[in-house]
């Protein structure tokens, strides 16, 4: 099954669908560090570089929805603490989507960080294993340094395959 290939602008710090307008076709993070698969290659918007006029990249409907379920942003519970202090739990109108990766934006460097963030994106995915879209999710969530925590997420399909994404910097110490 093919989809829209979804992609991710450090820049403006939104997800957009890919179109032919001569831009790079490597697929970045928040922060503008490339996401890899397991092998370590840059993951590509498709197999070959978009072609002009021909409309929309479609494939890579795995990446797709991972990077739509972790950079939307899930809403808010009544006893989350809302780091911008606004009160405004975020959130789709429409249901329950994305993650609460938003909430740590601001947060400080402690021992627990990396579980917490663990913790958003296997909620945000779980979705996959409930709809057999994947039989599991593998998630791996480090520092870095002191100032950064990179995560990566295996997918194993029912049929055996795989495919593995690494987020280079996930969360960075503002």
């Amino acid at each position: 099954m093919s989809a829209i290939a979804t992609l991710w602008d450090p820049v403006a710090g939104i997800g957009d669908w890919a179109i032919s307008v001569g831009r790079s076709n490597i697929i970045v993070d928040q922060h503008g560090a490339s996401i890899v698969d397991q092998l370590d290659r840059p993951l590509l918007a498709g197999a070959r570089a978009f072609d002009g006029g021909t409309g929309l990249v479609t494939d890579h409907d795995l990446q797709t929805a991972a990077l739509i379920s972790l950079f939307t942003d899930a809403e808010a519970s009544p006893d989350d603490v809302i780091p911008d202090g606004s009160g405004d739990p975020r959130g789709w109108w429409a249901g329950p989507i994305g993650s609460k990766l938003w909430l740590r934006a601001r947060s400080k460097a402690t021992p627990g960080l990396p579980a917490l963030i663990k913790d958003d994106i296997e909620q945000a995915l779980a979705w996959m294993i409930e709809d057999d879209v994947v039989a599991t999710i593998a998630v791996t969530v480090e520092y870095l340094d002191a100032s950064s925590i990179g995560a990566q997420i295996a997918f194993h399909r029912a049929d055996g395959t795989q495919f593995a994404v690494k987020f280079a910097r996930i969360w960075e110490n503002i």
